[in-house]
């Protein structure tokens, strides 16, 4: 039975992810090191985690809960997470109502 490590021995897709993002590391920390950056690892886990939130808000339409669970985080985590990142706010509006529809009412 295979262990933890499995997928990056055998070549698999999460195995070929993780050596993507091992190889960057150097390059990443380097960069941060050489700008004086006192919070390297903060600022390398935002240069992940920002596009990783952008991305999951936009397969789920800006929708906040949807993107969270996706993630498999609270959707107020999320919602700190992306204010504290300086992300744009993902609320995506409620359609107007037509005039017919307001009119039944």
């Amino acid at each position: 039975m295979g262990g933890e490590g499995d997928g990056i021995r055998n070549g698999s897709g999460m195995g070929m992810l993780a050596r993507a993002v091992a190889e960057a590391v150097p390059g990443i920390v380097e960069q941060l090191c050489a700008a004086n950056n006192p919070r390297v690892h903060r600022e390398a886990l935002a240069l992940l985690e920002r596009p990783l939130l952008a991305h999951a808000l936009a397969l789920t339409g800006g929708n906040q809960l949807r993107a969270a669970r996706l993630l498999g985080l609270n959707r107020n985590t999320l919602r700190k997470r992306c204010r504290e990142l300086s992300l744009p706010p993902t609320r995506v509006g409620r359609r107007p109502r037509l005039a017919w529809a307001a009119a039944a009412d």
